[in-house]
């Protein structure tokens, strides 16, 4: 009897520290594995009788705007990440990993940032980062330019001074530069193959240079996958898409016809699709309004006057569409519903067309030379394309 008392009285003892120990450290567990945002972490037994609380490790918000990821205090310090809060009931922790010039990073919702970043960044130097998937049912990487100032191209609409190229992945992705803070992009993985996103910075102009972005990885079978041939994906019954580093202010640089220099950049070819929403089954685009700017992609801005600059007058459509354009296929004049024939549209203006045709898509394209190629003039002071979209109704 008094053998069976000293037993229990172990096994009491044991139950006691486990639980305490339990209690202390639930959230240092070191043999959690994190596969993916939004993945259930797995149970650990400290004891037959005691077993660790599960929560998913799923997105969490930060105390410094920053989103991060639900996970163990240990596991959030082993990735070399910032805790800023708590999260599931407060088991886990709130764990912001971000990363800079030269690293690896496997971890989902990894921001990529300029050295000393908000600060200005001196460049002279290629900084690159290598992400790798988190498990192999990542399908995509979803890249959100949070903040990203560049140097401008050179007046041909060139990456010469400061360049952002993306490689390893299944997506072309055209060299940027420029101004593309709040730009979004969408980069299937190739299999296993780890995707390098590289800024090359150079001395050559000093200014404000720098960036944070946001890197998401997306399951194979996440709503949010951007479709088959989409470089961006916007999603929602309304909203604007711009053409990269698209601003109202001129590029300061000349071109080669030394006139006036673009700040479309050169050498792109790619698609942007929205998301068709329930309910609607077309779409409507128009340039923004209050800005004379926002469809200049081909003609010499500075001699056209606000009669011309931003109007029907100084629309372009179909074959005379040869360089620079936006593609929108199936397109129906808003105002008189009557189909337009071409899909091809660049100058000056854009008059506001419809779309049914599934899904809905746009394509961009602009080619190496601003300047004057045989007969055509050259292009001067573009800035590119803001476009509104919204959809109509069923």
């Amino acid at each position: 009897m008094n053998n069976k008392l000293w037993w229990l009285s172990v096994v009491s003892v044991l139950v006691l520290v486990a639980a305490t120990t339990y209690a202390r450290n639930f959230d240092d567990d070191d043999d959690d594995v994190i596969d993916d945002i939004g993945g259930e972490r797995k149970g650990k037994i400290l004891f037959p009788f005691i077993s660790i609380v599960r929560f998913a490790n799923s997105d969490c918000s930060s105390t410094n705007t920053m989103n991060g990821t639900c996970l163990a205090r240990r596991e959030c310090n082993n990735l070399n990440g910032t805790i800023t809060g708590t999260c599931a009931a407060r088991r886990g922790r709130c764990c912001v990993v971000s990363r800079s010039c030269g690293s690896t990073t496997n971890v989902n919702n990894t921001y990529f940032t300029s050295p000393g970043y908000p600060a200005a960044f001196a460049g002279g130097q290629a900084c690159n980062l290598i992400v790798n998937r988190c498990n192999n049912m990542i399908c995509q990487l979803r890249i959100e330019f949070l903040d990203l100032v560049l140097a401008q191209p050179n007046g041909d609409g060139v990456c010469n001074v400061d360049s952002l190229t993306i490689t390893g992945g299944n997506t072309q992705v055209p060299v940027l530069c420029g101004d593309n803070t709040g730009q979004t992009i969408f980069v299937d993985f190739n299999g296993n193959a780890a995707i390098t996103i590289t800024v090359a910075a150079t001395l050559a102009t000093s200014f404000g240079r720098r960036w944070n972005m946001r890197l998401t990885q997306l399951g194979c079978d996440c709503p949010g996958l951007a479709p088959n041939g989409c470089l961006q994906y916007y999603t929602g019954r309304s909203g604007t898409i711009t053409s990269f580093n698209y601003g109202t202010p001129a590029n300061a640089v000349l071109s080669g016809s030394l006139v006036t220099g673009t700040r479309q950049i050169a050498n792109t070819n790619y698609g942007i699709c929205i998301r068709m929403e329930a309910g609607f089954c077309g779409i409507q685009y128009a340039q923004t309004g209050g800005d004379n700017f926002s469809f200049t992609v081909t003609g010499d801005v500075e001699g056209a006057d606000n009669t011309v600059l931003g109007t029907a007058v100084g629309a372009v459509n179909g074959l005379a569409c040869t360089t620079d354009f936006v593609v929108i296929p199936n397109p129906v004049n808003t105002a008189t519903s009557q189909p337009i024939g071409v899909d091809r549209f660049c100058g000056l203006g854009f008059v506001p067309v419809t779309s049914t045709l599934k899904p809905f898509v746009l394509y961009v394209v602009t080619n190496a030379n601003e300047g004057a190629v045989g007969a055509t003039p050259p292009d001067i002071a573009n800035r590119g394309f803001s476009i509104g979209y919204s959809q109509t109704a069923c």
